[in-house]
């Protein structure tokens, strides 16, 4: 298996590794040698971790020096598309010839399994949205907190291991066509029954907005999320009568920690496994809908059942109306 230097490895291309530590030292022999390499080659560096390492890494570096900005995972991260954009846009605007160093530690949210494919999805798509570009992106694992299947999914997604000083070719590492696609198998409805299922076409939008309007209103989400959640639900309602065939379902279900908004439609479903994962070009005028509603919602699913059928996960403890 191939070991390079953190400082030397593939530095004409894009670089994936995962960081997998199992303590705060562990984690800081890897991202203290990281960003200090990077400041002293003038690399602009973005770190977005667990407050813990936050504080650590603050700590060893005697501050936040020049050219290093520092976040928590709360103040960085939001939806899984939303994310991964800010972590391009960031990059993007400190590319000037040189390489752009990036550490991100998802929220992994233990226990939701639609959330936990989300996330996944995000970290292999990662390798697809910044292909070629002069970044290296070292994404930490706490091994002490998160359950074997995550960790499992770190040696898939991610191309390169990081240990110390010394990166190894991850084993595991899969296409993330293949990747995707086999999360997407694993999609699956609800066991129980839905609390609202209902046929619609065009003329019914309007009532479903009001509806949506109203459960997150239940939810007790704020004005903007709930705002967002009927944004969301337009969108996906409005495609499945645009572009699909009759009849189009819309269901909600509700638990204690989460609500999942499903539409389908009578066509042949949708085939491309990144579907709105990354931003549509400009010169596209289609295929924008998946990607807004991926932008807005804790995590978007694409079931595949031999029609068209996408769901959106919304975090909250919710009570639906009979």
């Amino acid at each position: 298996m191939a070991s390079e230097s953190a400082g030397s490895a593939h530095r004409d291309g894009f670089v994936h590794p995962a960081l997998i530590y199992g303590s705060d030292q562990a984690f800081l022999d890897v991202a203290l040698p990281f960003v200090e390499e990077g400041i002293e080659r003038s690399e602009p560096t973005l770190v977005a971790v667990q407050g813990r390492n936050v504080d650590n890494l603050r700590s060893a570096l005697g501050g936040e020096p020049d050219g290093v900005t520092l976040h928590s995972v709360e103040e960085w991260y939001e939806t899984s598309a939303r994310t991964r954009e800010k972590f391009a846009s960031w990059a993007t605007d400190r590319l000037g010839g040189g390489r752009v160093r990036l550490i991100g530690e998802p929220p992994w949210a233990t226990g939701n399994d639609a959330q936990i494919r989300d996330w996944a999805r995000h970290e292999s798509v990662i390798n697809v949205a910044f292909a070629g570009m002069p970044v290296t992106f070292v994404c930490p694992y706490d091994a002490r907190v998160l359950p074997t299947e995550i960790i499992e999914h770190a040696h898939s997604t991610h191309p390169t291991i990081a240990a110390g000083r010394g990166w190894t070719d991850s084993s595991g590492y899969e296409d993330p066509l293949d990747f995707c696609r086999r999360l997407n198998d694993r999609v699956a409805r609800p066991s129980w029954e839905p609390e609202i299922e209902l046929e619609f076409g065009l003329i019914d939008l309007a009532g479903i907005r009001r509806l949506v309007s109203g459960l997150a209103r239940d939810a007790g989400l704020p004005g903007g999320k709930g705002d967002e959640l009927a944004l969301a639900v337009n969108e996906i309602t409005t495609n499945a009568i645009v572009h699909g065939r009759p009849p189009a379902t819309f269901r909600v279900w509700a638990g204690s920690d989460e609500m999942i908004c499903e539409v389908s439609d009578s066509g042949p479903g949708i085939r491309d496994v990144l579907a709105g994962q990354l931003v549509p070009p400009p010169e596209n005028p289609g295929g924008r809908g998946l990607w807004l509603i991926r932008m807005l919602r804790d995590a978007v699913e694409i079931l595949n059942d031999g029609k068209s059928t996408v769901s959106l996960h919304i975090a909250a403890g919710v009570a639906v109306p009979a």
